[in-house]
């Protein structure tokens, strides 16, 4: 994967969203746009921020984006110290799912109702 994109309704709150539940570093933003932001989201792979006037859309959980982390555990205890509500595949709040190959995952919705996976697999494998 070389980037994903999102479009948001407001940029600054998207950012502060994104920043603070993942730490991302900002890169360069090769449109030089003002309504687009770039962030790096793993050793060669960003995510785009683009805000745009209207956002008319229904996103279902099976489209998402899925990120892994080093520390799953100390992941939803952030998560939660944040008040961030998140959910198993079946849709329980604050419960994780186990996949058959034993990786852990939970979802959660971002500020414009984009579903985001997070999950313990590791990299590799």
């Amino acid at each position: 994967m070389d980037h994903y994109v999102i479009n948001v309704a407001d940029l600054d709150q998207s950012i502060t969203f994104y920043q603070e539940v993942f730490g991302l570093n900002e890169i360069k933003d090769g449109t030089e746009q003002p309504h687009i932001r770039w962030f790096r989201l793993g050793p060669s792979q960003e995510l785009h921020i683009i805000e745009v006037d209207s956002l008319n859309k229904k996103i279902p959980k099976g489209v998402h984006i899925a990120l892994a982390v080093g520390d799953f555990d100390s992941f939803c205890e952030s998560i939660e110290k944040q008040n961030l509500n998140y959910y198993d595949w079946p849709g329980s709040a604050n419960q994780i799912s186990t996949r058959p190959d034993k990786v852990r995952q939970l979802y959660f919705q971002d500020l414009d109702e984009y579903w985001v996976e997070v999950n313990d697999r590791k990299q590799f494998n």
